[in-house]
């Protein structure tokens, strides 16, 4: 039980934050793309978004919890190391909520839609930063960060901000061309058939990025026999790559992009994990060393045994509701 809690919970983490990446990662690549819109494709964008954004940052707030719940110690750590690209995220969620709000009542739509796609891309930018920094060998010494502030900055965390980046605006454009159609849609699917192919570089620069020079192989080839499934996964991400490109040209099927977006997050994110398992940071701090006191995780699955299901019904009622195509008309009443 000792060992299987701290797995157990970092699970859960793992989860929560992947539901996170993948849904509201649409919502914020949308809001990068509406940048180069004009009003009115804006204000479709901004429907196709909708209340959605309200019930996919409710992962980000259980992912948090359980963060600083069930591993105190990588939360202290991971705050001392990033605390500039975590505030860059919070702040860029924050002006992202209140863009949209006020867009829908004020006189001056332009100027908060700009404000809505900057609060979206300050808030990439912090996941990205927060992303390429786990993964510059931070200096941990006794379970505290030793290094400055700055130590997140660097070239490889800067390409990975900005995978980061491509990644999420074909996130958003797959979740546009599933959300309309006619015209409106065949603009979409140019959209991302570029993003797509942007993000498909950006995979593969990160990729020979990690392998060449960011981490040290032999730091990836001596974990545990599970990195030999890293391959697979990396693969299966290639290959939904190139479904996406296909389909993206594929009138018939509206659904099948976002679908396979999807495999291309789901993918990345399994061989991150498989990659620097059984490490919560890499490689310098474990699950095991991370978690909390064995009583203090067991007292917590009372919390997420009530608060957990509650949060799958709420987003499962939300998303079910508002699972129609958008249209024209409706972005000009609401937004």
């Amino acid at each position: 039980m000792g060992a299987f809690l701290p797995l157990l919970w970092y699970f859960l983490l793992v989860v929560t934050m992947t539901l996170f990446i993948t849904l509201d990662g649409a919502d914020l690549g949308i809001g990068v793309l509406s940048l180069n819109a004009g009003e009115s494709r804006r204000s479709t964008m901004l429907v196709a978004i909708g209340p959605l954004w309200y019930a996919n940052e409710t992962w980000l707030v259980v992912g948090g919890a359980t963060l600083f719940g069930a591993f105190p110690l990588a939360y202290g750590v991971i705050l001392s190391s990033l605390y500039i690209p975590a505030m860059m995220l919070l702040f860029g969620l924050v002006f992202r909520a209140v863009s949209i709000e006020f867009r829908g009542h004020s006189e001056h739509k332009r100027l908060w839609g700009i404000a809505f796609g900057i609060g979206c891309l300050l808030a990439i930018a912090g996941q990205g930063f927060i992303f390429g920094g786990l993964f510059s060998n931070l200096k941990i010494e006794g379970g505290s960060f030793v290094g400055g502030p700055w130590d997140w900055l660097n070239l490889g965390s800067v390409i990975i901000a900005m995978g980061v980046l491509a990644a999420y605006a074909m996130m958003g454009a797959a979740h546009l061309v599933r959300k309309t159609e006619g015209a409106v849609q065949i603009q979409n699917r140019r959209l991302l058939l570029g993003s797509a192919s942007i993000a498909l570089a950006s995979f593969v620069a990160v990729i020979a990025m990690m392998l060449l020079a960011y981490t040290p192989l032999s730091l990836i080839w001596s974990r545990p026999p599970q990195v030999y499934f890293v391959p697979l996964f990396l693969l299966v991400v290639l290959f939904a790559f190139i479904m996406l490109l296909i389909s993206s040209r594929d009138e018939k099927s509206d659904r099948a992009p976002y679908i396979w977006a999807i495999v291309v997050f789901l993918g990345i994110a399994a061989a991150t994990i498989g990659g620097i398992f059984p490490y919560f940071i890499p490689f310098s701090l474990s699950i095991a060393q991370a978690a909390s006191p064995q009583a203090s995780l067991v007292f917590m699955l009372f919390g997420a045994g009530i608060i957990l299901p509650i949060i799958i019904v709420y987003n499962m009622y939300v998303h079910g509701v508002f699972a129609g195509k958008v249209y024209g008309d409706e972005a000009e009443d609401q937004y």
